[in-house]
Parts: C-alpha cells; structure tokens; sequence
C-alpha cells in the first residue's frame, strides 16, 4: 500500500491497521544476516561508548538523510524566491546565469557555503528531531535508550576504507581534492540526489521535480489529502517549468564541476545522531540511585510487554 492509497482508505475509513502492519512489512529492506559489523574500538567508536553502543541487546537506530537532495532542493527553493548563488569557495561567478535574470537577482547572488551550510543545519535538525521522537517513544513504552553521536560516521556508512568493517555498506567515493571520503547512496536501496546514480544533474533536479509534482507527490492535485479542497491546495504550487529546472540545474552543474561532487562543502550522504533502546536493570538502579530515577512506565515494562517472561 503506497502513501496515496492509505491516505485515500484512511480518508475513507476502509483501512485496515493489520493491513497497514504488513504493508510497511513489506517495505523493511533486510541489508544483512548480523549486527551492523563495527567493532567497539576506537576510532569507529568513541572511548567511552565501546563497552555499550551497539551490544548485543541492543536496538541500533541510524537515521540517513540525504544532504544532496537537501541541497538541492534549497537551490529550487531559492530560485523561486528570486536568489541565485555565486562560488565563494573558489571566488568565481556561475557562468551563463545572466540567462535567468529574469527569474533570480543574478547582481546580487548569495555565497554557495552559506547555502550548502544551512542546508546541513536543517538536515541535522530533522535527524536530531527523529531521535528524539523516538526517545520519547521508548519512555512511553518503558524501554531504556540514549540518543548519542559516538559512532564515527564513516564507519557506520561503510566508508572508513577498511574493508573489516563493512557498516551499512553505501558506496562511496574519494578524491585527491576531497579531505574526506564521500558516501553517494546505498545503490537500490538509498540513493542520493548525485551522480552515480543520477546521470546528470540536470536529471537531478527532473526527478526531484516529479517526486514534487508527480504521480503520488505533495503538489500533484491527485493526490489524497484532508483538506476541504485538497485538490484546489496541492495544485496551487506552481510547477517547475523548463526555464526554472535550467536555472537550478546549471547552478548544480557548477558545484559538481568545480568540486568533483554535489554538494560541494558537505558530504552527499550524512548521519549524525542515532538511538539505542534496550532494557532496564532496574536492580541497577534500585541500588545505586534514588527513588524516583525511572518511570512507572520502566518500572512496569516487563509485565506489559513480556507478560509470562516472554
């Protein structure tokens, strides 16, 4: 069941929730027959969280956004507000942008680090905001759990170079102008809005433009909703045209030139924090601290949610 059909059976109260458990079954990718392969050392984690991230036990969780579309989709947002961008980093101006001075301010472009920046603070955000949904999610359920950053990046992607520690297994790639590795996507699974798995960015900002307003999109006015009108809502955006997907691609275009990648200061693929959720000793705690150093909710998870010990 796709994101249109349970709107549209949600909508029509014909929804099943058993349905709608085995339709997200459905859509689980299973990437490997064991623990994500990270050993508990330094430098793929820090010191003081080796002896307990990752355990078995352990419930591992690593949100993955993928910056490139983050990137680019701040590009399309900026040329709808008439703001272009030139390259601070190598003090050049973006070639063939006085085409579009109809469509952006081409005297009065904005510097690429600050667009590439604050597109990384947003993506962090919403990172950090799904953990800490999900923190909450473990309190209420009475599971213990952390949300922590310890974990080196690089290592849970798959892109420390050591081939012994395989981490999720995203392809990436290294140059002798980058400092870093760059992780792109995990291919059929989690692709970045960057070549290899775009051609070109031109076809970039195409299929961004139709993930918009195409088939199943936000903007596309077939799409189910709970608006009064939610076909008169969603076909009030106005569509990216011919003109504005040159402008943002030629703005793309420059960034994986001039720097061998998209984006060009950040990585494509970027994790930040994650969450870990496990059970309570709460002998441990009993002991060692005051009354009152969990919830009821801790206190009574077992009978809850093992009843019988199982």
């Amino acid at each position: 069941m796709d994101a249109p059909e349970l709107a549209r059976r949600s909508e029509e109260g014909t929804f099943d929730p058993e349905e709608l458990l085995e339709a997200h079954r459905a859509r689980v990718r299973k990437l490997a027959d064991s623990r994500l392969k990270i050993p508990p050392e330094v430098l793929h984690v820090e010191a003081h969280n080796t002896w307990v991230a990752n355990q078995p036990g352990t419930t591992l969780v690593i949100p993955v956004g993928d910056l490139a579309q983050h990137v680019l989709a701040g590009l399309c947002y900026y040329t709808q507000n008439g703001v272009c961008f030139y390259d601070d980093i190598h003090g050049q101006e973006i070639e063939g942008l006085d085409r579009f001075k109809d469509l952006v301010d081409v005297e009065n472009p904005m510097p690429l680090s600050f667009l590439e920046m604050w597109s990384l603070s947003e993506l962090t955000a919403e990172l950090s905001t799904a953990c800490y949904a999900g923190m909450l999610m473990l309190q209420a359920m009475g599971l213990g759990g952390w949300m922590f950053n310890g974990m080196d990046p690089f290592s849970v992607l798959g892109a420390s170079g050591d081939p012994e520690v395989p981490g999720l297994g995203f392809r990436y790639d290294t140059d002798e102008r980058w400092s870093l590795p760059n992780p792109t996507g995990l291919p059929g699974v989690f692709e970045g809005y960057t070549p290899p798995h775009y051609r070109d960015m031109r076809h970039e900002v195409d299929a961004l433009a139709e993930r918009k307003f195409g088939t199943g999109g936000p903007f596309n006015p077939e799409t189910p909703g709970y608006y009064k009108d939610t076909k008169a809502v969603r076909s009030s955006a106005k569509p990216h045209d011919e003109k504005f997907r040159a402008c943002v691609a030629l703005q793309a275009k420059h960034i994986y030139d001039s720097f061998g990648k998209f984006p060009g200061t950040v990585p494509s693929i970027f994790v930040m924090l994650y969450l870990q959720a496990q059970h309570l000793d709460l002998d441990f705690y009993d002991h060692f601290y005051e009354k009152g150093a969990y919830l009821e909710t801790h206190a009574r998870h077992m009978e809850r949610w093992h009843p019988g010990g199982k």
